[in-house]
């Protein structure tokens, strides 16, 4: 389910929510994300996903995040929908960035 195009920050956000908040096991993660538990286990203890404060201190792309997560909690995860809005989402924030707020 999940590959190189979502990356590694992201899908460690999204383990450590769905263990924290969502109560899964490292098992249910790795079967809901389509990667292994030792995976997981990298993802939650910071050896996978280095760059996870950026991304955490961004509203937009945090509360995407978010989203994606409970949608992947509830079952409702489609990768390609996914990756489409990361890509929306990032250059939104880049644009915004360039042009300054108003």
């Amino acid at each position: 389910m999940f590959n190189s195009a979502i990356p590694s920050a992201v899908k460690s956000i999204i383990t450590k929510e769905l263990l924290e908040t969502y109560g899964y096991t490292q098992e249910q993660v790795a079967e809901r994300l389509g990667i292994t538990q030792a995976a997981v286990s990298q993802y939650f203890n910071g050896v996978r996903g280095k760059k996870v404060n950026e991304i955490l201190s961004n509203q937009k792309l945090s509360g995407w995040v978010k989203r994606l997560t409970a949608e992947i909690a509830s079952g409702n995860f489609r990768l390609g929908q996914a990756e489409c809005d990361l890509c929306a989402e990032t250059k939104k924030d880049v644009k915004d960035k360039e042009l300054g707020s108003f």
